[in-house]
């Protein structure tokens, strides 16, 4: 049995890599569009490569029907990932919120120890092979690359995922050999991304972090609100709260985001700290009024949006009504999201192949026999934090085995 690999990323190798475990006869190639496999890997968790979280589960999942992913994660769970990747030499480590990292921190230690092991089963790997059409013919699959080249095999798994990142190998070109194939593809939007603003907006705050809540808001409900470290841009907000935010914010328009720059507080409480400053700080203007509460920047924002023109406003004057005004937008900055910085600085694709045309048990086409997807070029995708890899071991490594099974 000869089994064609599209995509040597994440969920591409670790295919392949069960697929020789299943059947160590069977003859195994990669086909990679870039010079070499995984580099998307060395980008991942900020060059540290948060491979997976201890609490992966369904509901970390997106998608037009998300349960298709627990099967794969019941047959390949996350303990059975990190003593997969032990047995290759990466000791896990632990942080936050269960993500997982090398106890390395080296995102290289991950793409490395794939790749020796792919080196170690003798699986074949073709670098600057940009295919461009998969032909399906009575017994064998025929693979065309754009420069002319050709691969045939009996069995064939699409891994070339979704259209984020398109410099480390995903630019949606695994869509189209799926749609040629006759499988549907849903409407695509970036996912894990920073979200645009009115740059007028957030112009003076630029470069500034803060530590708070960031809700997203959606016809006046909050759909979703996540708590860490928010960046302030020149185009609007970034950081592992706005991150995670934007999976919720996918498909959805006229959207806002409030953000609560003193989370751990409640309106009263931050309204008596105001009230309690201004009899500390009377002999004061409001250009210092907030310095040790507040960023200076952010605290003078908040005062001209409350209603004082001039920061050489006297301390003394502050009046309820303005520490009212003051108190509501610290815990309420709400800001415009006019859209996303796009699949170029997205982490992953939401949308995808429709899951219904695959089997969730085996990863097969049920259009197709004997061709699989797996990874981001389905319509899944996760949370941030070590889902969506995940999700590339889980899916990649049940397609490899369902492959290396089929008689």
């Amino acid at each position: 049995m000869k089994l064609a690999i599209v995509g040597g990323g994440a969920s591409g190798m670790a295919a392949a890599i069960e697929a020789a475990y299943t059947d160590p006869g069977a003859e195994i190639i990669i086909l990679e569009r870039l010079d070499r496999v995984g580099k998307k890997i060395l980008a991942t968790g900020n060059g540290r490569c948060n491979y997976s979280n201890i609490n992966a589960g369904i509901n970390n999942y997106y998608g037009r029907n998300k349960g298709f992913v627990s099967y794969a994660l019941d047959e390949f769970t996350v303990d059975n990932t990190v003593n997969f990747f032990n047995r290759l030499g990466v000791f896990p480590k632990e942080e936050k919120d269960g993500k997982l990292y090398p106890f390395s921190e080296q995102a290289s230690a991950v793409s490395d120890a794939l790749r020796n092991e792919l080196s170690r089963l003798g699986i074949e790997i073709m670098t600057g092979f940009y295919v461009t059409d998969i032909k399906r013919n009575k017994w064998k699959f025929k693979i065309e690359a754009k420069d002319g080249r050709n691969v045939s095999a009996d069995k064939v798994i699409v891994a070339g995922g979704g259209c984020a990142s398109p410099v480390l190998g995903s630019d949606g070109s695994a869509f189209d050999l799926l749609n040629k194939l006759g499988h549907t593809i849903t409407n695509t939007a970036p996912a894990l991304v920073q979200l645009k603003t009115d740059p007028k907006e957030v112009k003076s705050l630029q470069g500034i972090k803060f530590t708070g809540r960031v809700s997203l808001i959606y016809k006046d409900n909050i759909i979703s609100e996540e708590q860490g470290e928010v960046l302030f841009t020149d185009y609007g907000i970034s950081g592992p709260p706005v991150f995670q935010l934007s999976v919720k914010a996918a498909f959805k328009k006229n959207l806002k985001v409030a953000l609560d720059f003193m989370p751990g507080y409640s309106p009263k409480e931050v309204y008596d700290i105001l009230e309690s400053r201004k009899d500390c700080l009377g002999h004061m203007t409001m250009e210092n009024y907030f310095v040790g509460l507040l960023n200076k920047r952010i605290g003078n924002l908040v005062a001209r949006k409350a209603g004082i023109e001039k920061l050489s406003f006297k301390v003394s004057e502050l009046n309820r009504q303005l520490l009212w005004a003051m108190t509501s937008l610290i815990k309420n900055y709400e800001l415009e999201i006019t859209g996303t910085k796009g699949f170029q600085n997205a982490q992953v694709t939401a949308g995808g192949a429709l899951t219904d045309e695959f089997d969730s048990r085996t990863m097969e086409s049920r259009i197709v026999e004997g061709l699989y997807g797996c990874g981001e070029v389905l319509d899944i995708y996760g949370d941030c934090g070590g889902y969506n890899l995940q999700w590339a071991w889980s899916s990649g490594r049940l397609a490899g085995r369902s492959a290396a099974m089929k008689e």
